[in-house]
């Protein structure tokens, strides 16, 4: 090196150590490993320390919001904040092995690698009020679920157990969330996308919506309790939202943050079709339609609740994961990564 520069020489130097790090937080969920999992874990760890450890304590997810089955089981959620926050990392951790199978399943992905599951463990973290237990969380528990029985449905001659399986799975979800029974209308419109869906199979869709439903019924009605559970699970379930939620700095950053991943998903709609097979991109219509119907449900509740938007985490993980496998320079990548990763903590720890 010329003596007229004499100190680039520890900058080059400090450049050739840097870039290898910067290229490892998203390199190590790059591969199909299963010992990746537990890199996935201290990655759930690291996204939900805040509530894990107590730095922030936001209000529980009413008991009244959710429903008698949710009550029953999750009720002690309410006065427990570390085992709520404990209870919805595990949650979260299952959930996104589910995804990630999900997708390595159906070869979403062009490879098979795990940040499907990373990037589902970021979406379903991005907000304080995500990182405890709630009703919502349960229910998108049985989403990718029902996605596998619609995703398998594709050229199937006999596809009524699917059929069958994949309105159940949405049902069951409304069993612990009422409002997630909107879902059916993603499933419904899921198999129509992905399959010829004849009037038989339509009464199957039926059938498997009603039978959790009424079951749960049945089982309170022994009880002495089946007109309360019809009135918590039917009474209110779907309400014109009243538009009286509070603007202030915090709820701006949060509608930002979720506007611009929603601003990423729609503009990734052209390049997510490339280069994959019809299954694939009827599959990819299909997490579209979750998405958007997820979304809207904000829109028939009264009162403004951030949890609603964990309904469709699933398809905004695949999303993720979609946005920056399609990024050429890694480098790159792992700079916008390490932005939201960012705008997450700085979120969770904001002041209210």
């Amino acid at each position: 090196m010329s003596p007229i520069f004499p100190n680039f020489a520890p900058a080059e130097k400090s450049v050739h150590i840097l870039l290898p790090a910067l290229h490892t937080v998203l390199s190590i969920f790059r591969n199909n490993r299963v010992s990746t999992a537990v890199l996935l874990a201290i990655y759930l760890v690291l996204t939900r320390a805040a509530a894990l450890f107590g730095w922030i304590q936001p209000s529980p997810w009413p008991t009244a919001e959710g429903s008698m089955l949710y009550a029953s089981l999750f009720g002690w959620a309410t006065d427990a904040p570390f085992y709520s926050a404990l209870a919805a990392a595990l949650l979260v951790y299952l959930q996104a092995l589910m995804v990630n199978r999900l997708a390595d399943d159906f070869r979403l992905m062009h490879d098979r690698n795990w940040l499907p599951g990373m990037f589902y463990v970021l979406a379903s973290g991005i907000l304080p009020e995500f990182l405890f237990i709630s009703a919502p969380l349960i229910a998108a528990t049985f989403v990718p679920v029902a996605l596998r029985r619609i995703f398998k449905s594709y050229k199937i001659t006999q596809a009524t157990a699917l059929v069958f399986d994949a309105a159940l799975w949405m049902s069951v979800a409304g069993l612990f969330y009422p409002p997630a029974l909107i879902l059916l209308v993603a499933a419904f419109i899921g198999v129509m996308v992905m399959r010829s869906f004849n009037l038989r199979e339509q009464l199957v869709f039926l059938t498997g919506a009603l039978t959790p439903l009424f079951l749960a019924w049945l089982w309170y009605f022994w009880d002495d309790r089946g007109n309360e559970f019809r009135a918590l699970q039917f009474g209110e379930i779907f309400q014109l939202y009243r538009f009286n939620a509070t603007f202030d700095t915090k709820m701006i950053l949060k509608s930002a943050f979720l506007t611009l991943l929603l601003m990423v998903f729609l503009s990734g709609l052209s390049t997510y079709f490339q280069r994959k097979l019809i299954q694939t991109q009827k599959a990819i219509t299909t997490l579209y339609w979750v998405l958007i119907t997820g979304g809207l449900l904000m829109l028939l509740r009264s009162e403004w609740r951030w949890e609603h938007f964990l309904l469709p985490a699933a398809a905004a993980g695949i999303f993720l994961a979609f946005s920056f496998q399609g990024i050429r320079n890694r480098l790159l990548a792992e700079i916008l990564h390490l932005a939201l990763l960012a705008m997450l903590f700085f979120i969770q720890i904001f002041p209210s």
